[in-house]
């Protein structure tokens, strides 16, 4: 009896470790710092598509957002093959360009399937897709986000876009160029020096009817290494600048700019998981097409609208997010 009883045990024992090694695991590795507006809904969309999936999950933040430095990118993306080296996973989800660049492009033809999300840049530009590589782009709604504008200032006809100097801009400019657009952009303009920001907005209110903004994320003062915060950016252009403007990303809108239309990460996040689900459901990443989500946010600020002295429309007013 005695000897039954230990041999059930030995069963069990060998049947629980049996379920613990099924368990697969995914890691997510993030372009940037957890408190990232884009990170948390980014975040917010996976999290929410692997759930009740019993998967065992990792995440690492690369912070190349707050510190931008060829020293300090070599360093976690060696941080970051490491970690997958000690975590082995099952699959791995990048995040956003840096991700892509530094981390996933290393692992192009290997055994080990990556999914990439919110990528502004061109796949091809990383050698994606690949046998182990596919993933999802972000693409901003500048057309969608100068005809909203254009629906509160009908007028415009000279128009500035103004962005950091990250990799994530540089693509989107890139793009920018390659677009129809209702107006014409009279100037490009990118730096990640605050001093020369304020010189560009201030230049800027006898030059153009309107500005738009991407990105202000890895701007930093003369002989910083860490980037300013967001919001401090922000703050500066809205209280120095008369002229309205229209902006690429819903924390931008809700941070003080007239209006845009966003992108949404939690799609991104969302559609990244999904496609991670069917790769360790089986199928092959090669196999899956790269994917857009089309949905977008129409946002108008109304506190930027009053400080501006612009009306709001009431059909405009019916279908959009209105914050303050």
């Amino acid at each position: 009896m005695k000897r039954l009883c230990f041999m059930a045990g030995v069963l069990l024992l060998v049947s629980i470790c049996g379920c613990a090694r099924v368990s697969k695991r995914v890691l997510l590795i993030f372009s940037y710092h957890p408190e990232f507006p884009w990170v948390a809904e980014e975040t917010r969309g996976v999290e929410y598509a692997l759930k009740e999936r019993g998967l065992e999950i990792e995440k690492l933040y690369m912070d190349t957002k707050r510190r931008t430095s060829t020293d300090w990118k070599k360093k976690v993306a060696e941080d970051a093959m490491k970690k997958i080296e000690e975590f082995k996973p099952d699959i791995v989800i990048v995040f956003d360009d840096n991700a892509c660049e530094l981390v996933a492009k290393k692992y192009i033809g290997n055994i080990l399937p990556f999914v990439f999300c919110g990528m502004n840049g061109n796949p091809e530009d990383y050698g994606f897709p690949s046998d182990n590589i596919t993933g999802v782009i972000e693409r901003g709604h500048i057309k969608e986000s100068v005809e909203l504008f254009k629906r509160l200032v009908p007028d415009v006809k000279k128009v500035a876009i103004i962005t950091d100097n990250s990799p994530s801009s540089q693509a989107f400019v890139n793009r920018v160029k390659e677009i129809e657009l209702p107006v014409e952009i009279d100037e490009f303009y990118n730096t990640n020096d605050f001093d020369s920001w304020k010189t560009k907005i201030i230049e800027l209110q006898t030059e153009v009817d309107v500005i738009g903004l991407f990105l202000y994320h890895t701007i930093k003062e003369k002989g910083e290494e860490v980037s300013l915060l967001p919001q401090e950016v922000l703050e500066w252009t809205f209280e120095n600048s008369k002229l309205p403007e229209f902006a690429l990303f819903d924390f931008t809108i809700k941070g003080g700019a007239l209006c845009g239309v966003s992108p949404s990460g939690y799609e991104q996040g969302k559609t990244a998981a999904e496609i991670a689900i069917k790769i360790l459901d089986g199928k092959k990443p090669i196999d899956i097409p790269i994917e857009c989500p089309k949905k977008g946010n129409s946002i108008i600020n109304e506190t930027r609208t009053e400080r501006l002295n612009i009306n709001i429309p009431e059909d405009v007013f019916k279908e959009v997010e209105i914050v303050y």
